[in-house]
């Protein structure tokens, strides 16, 4: 028994001992999660616009007759703007009511939407839309290129600001080393939606005429990039 005593005791003191350095190296590292961003104005170097027509009809055959020979000129304008990409968008009708909850009549509605970078073919492609065909709404915003060069120009000034608050913590706790263990970027977004440029109301279609050049001023979006990161404080 004497002898088993004195065998446990330098083991326990071993096991003690080394645990020791790992215990004081976990308490030397502090981590944190810190984040910075940044912000800049990007000027709007994209359109986006839908156009449509609405009719109606007593037969369902006439006014679909109607709505897709109006879409297929459409869609033939755009072919002399290359820069200018064209699409269908919407396409719907419903049935129209009397009083007595009887079908007298059928309308429908289609939709041709553009996106651009090319202000000028957008321009004239819509003010020869417009001559069949009402507008909807203009959407001015940043392009995947435009936001992609931005995010670039970002990064310092984001990564800046989050160095600089890991080193006031780091004096403030006394310590000496930052080091950057992981980063996370996230994407350049709007701090704001760009506003819509205008509205048409439904009204009856008049029969074609020349169109004036809408005048358009695409102005700025405010993009922000949000970097965060995990932090050693050694």
């Amino acid at each position: 028994m004497r002898t088993m005593r004195t065998s446990i005791f330098p083991i326990l003191a071993l096991a003690c001992l080394s645990a020791i350095p790992t215990l004081a190296s976990a308490a030397e590292g502090i981590d944190l999660r810190l984040s910075g961003s940044a912000q800049q104005e990007v000027a709007n170097d994209q359109l986006q616009a839908t156009l449509y027509l609405q009719d109606k009809s007593d037969q369902p055959a006439i006014l679909a007759n109607r709505l897709n020979k109006g879409i297929a000129h459409g869609m033939a304008l755009g072919k002399d703007y290359p820069k200018v990409e064209l699409s269908t968008g919407n396409y719907n009708s419903w049935p129209s009511y009397d009083k007595n909850g009887k079908i007298q009549g059928w309308q429908g509605r289609a939709e041709i939407r553009l996106k651009s970078r090319d202000m000028t073919q957008a321009a004239e492609l819509v003010a020869q839309l417009q001559k069949t065909m009402l507008l909807e709404g203009v959407q001015f915003s940043v392009s995947d290129t435009a936001r992609r060069a931005a995010e670039k120009a970002m990064i310092p000034a984001a990564l800046a600001e989050m160095q600089e608050q890991a080193n006031i913590t780091a004096k403030t706790l006394g310590k000496s080393r930052v080091t950057i263990k992981e980063l996370e970027f996230g994407n350049a977004a709007p701090a704001f939606r760009p506003p819509m440029l205008m509205r048409a109301a439904a009204a009856p279609m008049a029969k074609e005429m020349d169109v004036a050049q809408p005048d358009w001023q695409p102005g700025l979006s405010q993009l922000q990039l949000q970097i965060s990161g995990k932090i050693e404080l050694n």
